[in-house]
């Protein structure tokens, strides 16, 4: 599991750098990135359910909404349910890593350089959540190559490695988890402190 995990890692690593360097020379790709972002973040839902949640000062329920769509969406559905399909599934979450990490390039260099409250929430943030998602990417791999290569599991039956993977994931989401319910408080907590500071 250690590979799958370093090699998750290591995409992200390595597209972030090509977010942040077209942004900071104004790419077109890069700025209408920005402008779509931030346009579904300011007028759809859940974004906007989260949003109103913190200006009501319902910490809670912006909390939960953000950790479960993190784990749903962010985590489940992309990252690690792809794994079903052997081989191809590895390469979609591939690709969902590469673009996740392009896009945390393009977005997060304004909110890291945009003060030192908006730095520690994005950084925060962005290690809690960014560690949960390569988890759940290293998972998805793991499943995917699991019938592919069934001795790495000590079996010879495909369909064996394959229950095997998923219950090495089942331990990974504990971490998974825990990450994405201490981003979600993080982030929320940032963002409704931002929203109503105390005097």
């Amino acid at each position: 599991m250690r590979s799958p995990l370093l090699f998750v890692a290591l995409l992200y690593v390595g597209s972030y750098p090509t977010g942040w360097y077209l942004i900071s020379i104004k790419s077109p790709i890069a700025v209408e990135t920005v402008e779509a972002i931030s346009g579904s973040v300011l007028t759809e839902t859940p974004f906007t359910t989260i949003i109103e949640s913190l200006r009501g000062g319902e910490l809670v329920q912006a909390i939960l909404i953000t950790f479960l769509l993190n784990l749903i969406s962010g985590a489940f559905l992309t990252t690690t349910l792809p794994g079903i399909i052997p081989l191809v599934g590895a390469l979609g979450t591939i690709l969902i890593a590469l673009i996740r990490g392009f896009v945390i390039g393009v977005v997060y260099p304004e909110i890291l350089a945009s003060s030192a409250v908006g730095f520690a929430l994005g950084f925060g943030t962005l290690i809690l959540e960014l560690s949960a998602y390569v988890f759940s990417g290293a998972a998805g791999i793991h499943i995917a190559l699991a019938p592919i290569m069934p001795g790495r599991y000590g079996v010879q039956s495909r369909r064996a490695a394959f229950k095997i993977a998923w219950k090495d994931a089942a331990r990974i989401y504990v971490i998974v988890i825990i990450l994405l319910v201490l981003g979600a408080i993080w982030e929320m907590t940032g963002i409704l402190l931002v929203l109503h500071p105390r005097v």
